[in-house]
């Protein structure tokens, strides 16, 4: 009777342990943040999980197409994550306006196009 019980509690530690430990992680790294066809999905959740609460909120936030901003702001390991991501949107949202008003890449009118577009950004964060 003693080993039933000691097992059961043994058996009940073990599940909490891995409860615990489970319910540590954070959650599952959202899409768009790995390639698809060679990315490797452990090492994808190990780095998801040492981002910040600050750094995950942001990518959660945006839009599948913009998610990468904040992940090249934390691989240039920049002290400021809000206003690197805020710049970045500034340029790829700047960008993607002037494209479509039909200017061309690399000409002036684009330059001025995105710099204007740039000062009158709000930013997101």
């Amino acid at each position: 009777m003693r080993l039933f019980v000691h097992t059961y509690l043994m058996l009940g530690a073990v599940l909490a342990f891995f409860a615990f430990t489970t319910g540590a992680q954070a959650d599952a790294v959202p899409a768009c943040l790995d390639s698809v066809t060679q990315g490797n999905p452990v090492e994808a959740q190990n780095w998801w999980d040492r981002r910040t609460p600050e750094a995950q909120n942001y990518m959660r936030t945006l839009p599948c197409e913009e998610r990468y901003i904040v992940a090249v702001c934390v691989f240039l390991y920049d002290p400021d994550l809000k206003a690197c991501t805020n710049r970045g949107l500034a340029r790829f949202r700047g960008d993607r306006h002037c494209a479509a008003q039909g200017h061309e890449i690399l000409s002036e009118s684009k330059a001025t196009c995105m710099t204007e577009y740039e000062r009158n950004f709000s930013a997101v964060f």
